[in-house]
């Protein structure tokens, strides 16, 4: 190869072979930086929509996890003791201070939005990384320490959260119904399969407004008459009531009561009165079935507990003064229940001991009433016709 004259021409192909070796580099360098800004303009373009995405993500994120109140009651509880601090400080240390406390928080969040931007460029964002990002990014609000005045309501507002809930108030009772007014004293009857048919019309034109209707005896009689009777008597507009003879010798109070309860058919239908145990003595021997007093007294609560458990009543007890100081031997554990009087050829029952007063009183055995063939028992019932129709519900 000849060398180069000053009368040859400089054809590209001379000029490059010509130059020396620090122009290629410098040449080499513009290269690689159009490439480089080339890639970049490219990544920039593919990043442009990713990050907009990630942005509009995180927007509600950030303003949700702002407003969350925890995140308030956390804020209002630390503010006046940050306050406090800085007011402490000279005011240069609290401005650097704060200018470093933003300049913190405002590094942490670009580095949570890079690492989310990054993560997302290569493997798609996931919601629970964009939720830590926004944790991440989040940038506590400068509150300005609050006046004395709120400062006091604040911590009066503390005071009461942390004091136990006053009790529930408790419902009042609902106020007792006033007892119905006394009345005249309101005749009645009452009747067993002894008195064979009965025309209850007549019965409740001859005055006549209640009557007790038999419906067993002891642990194996039952009234063939009873429904007869005892809805006869309904039918005619008489208020009507079941009544068992109690034979408590001859089995348990409870199968007794029960089976009464299975054959009465009580129900509270405003025309009802309360099953009755009719206590007398022993029809064989005449005594008290061969039962101690305290042996009487748990038989008798034993079958009162068992109506009161299947018809909600308290029985009305059927007994004469001797029964009662005899078998019974005067208990006043009975006392809560209507009273039932046996006792004849007097104007005015006497009360027995257990017993506070009367309610029905059975006057005689050998009354006469239209619509029934023979004699049959005649009663009062002493309070008026209104607390009747009561007892009756």
């Amino acid at each position: 190869m000849n060398p180069e004259t000053p009368d040859q021409p400089r054809t590209p192909e001379n000029h490059d072979n010509a130059s020396t070796p620090k122009q290629a580099s410098t040449s080499a360098a513009h290269r690689a930086d159009q490439a480089l800004r080339t890639a970049a303009d490219r990544v920039r373009a593919w990043l442009a929509p990713l990050v907009e995405r990630v942005l509009r993500w995180l927007a509600p994120l950030l303003r949700r996890v702002q407003d969350a109140p925890v995140v308030r009651r956390f804020r209002e509880r630390v503010a006046p003791h940050v306050a406090a601090v800085q007011d402490k400080l000279p005011e240069p240390v609290v401005r650097a201070s704060r200018t470093r406390s933003m300049q913190a928080g405002a590094a942490v969040a670009a580095v949570g939005v890079v690492g989310l931007v990054i993560g997302t460029a290569v493997a798609g964002p996931s919601q629970p990384e964009v939720e830590e990002a926004a944790m991440a990014a989040s940038i506590p609000e400068q509150q300005a320490a609050p006046a004395p005045e709120q400062q006091a309501a604040l911590e009066q507002h503390a005071t009461l959260q942390q004091q136990p809930p006053p009790p529930p108030v408790e419902p009042q009772a609902a106020a007792p119904e006033p007892e119905a007014p006394l009345g005249p004293p309101v005749e009645g009857i009452d009747v067993s399969n002894h008195n064979g048919p009965i025309d209850w019309s007549k019965v409740a034109a001859d005055g006549k407004k209640f009557t007790f209707v038999l419906a067993t005896d002891g642990t194996s009689f039952t009234n063939p008459r009873y429904s007869e009777q005892y809805h006869g008597a309904k039918d005619a507009g008489l208020i009507a009531g079941a009544y068992h003879f109690a034979r408590p010798s001859s089995s348990s109070a409870e199968e007794q009561a029960n089976r009464f309860l299975d054959v009465a058919d009580y129900q509270s239908d405003g025309k009802t009165l309360p099953p009755v145990l009719d206590l007398e003595v022993d029809p064989n021997s005449g005594g008290c079935y061969g039962m101690s007093v305290d042996q009487m007294h748990q038989w008798t609560k034993t079958f009162n507990d068992k109506v009161k458990e299947r018809t909600g009543k308290e029985p009305i007890i059927y007994a004469n003064p001797s029964f009662w100081r005899e078998c019974m031997g005067g208990t006043n554990t009975f006392d809560g229940h209507p009273l039932w009087l046996a006792s004849y050829g007097v104007d005015s029952p006497s009360v027995p001991n257990g017993f506070s007063n009367w309610h029905f009183w059975q006057y005689t055995d050998e009354g006469s009433v239209a619509g029934i063939n023979g004699s049959t028992d005649l009663n009062q019932f002493k309070e008026g016709m209104a607390r009747l129709e009561k007892l009756a519900r």
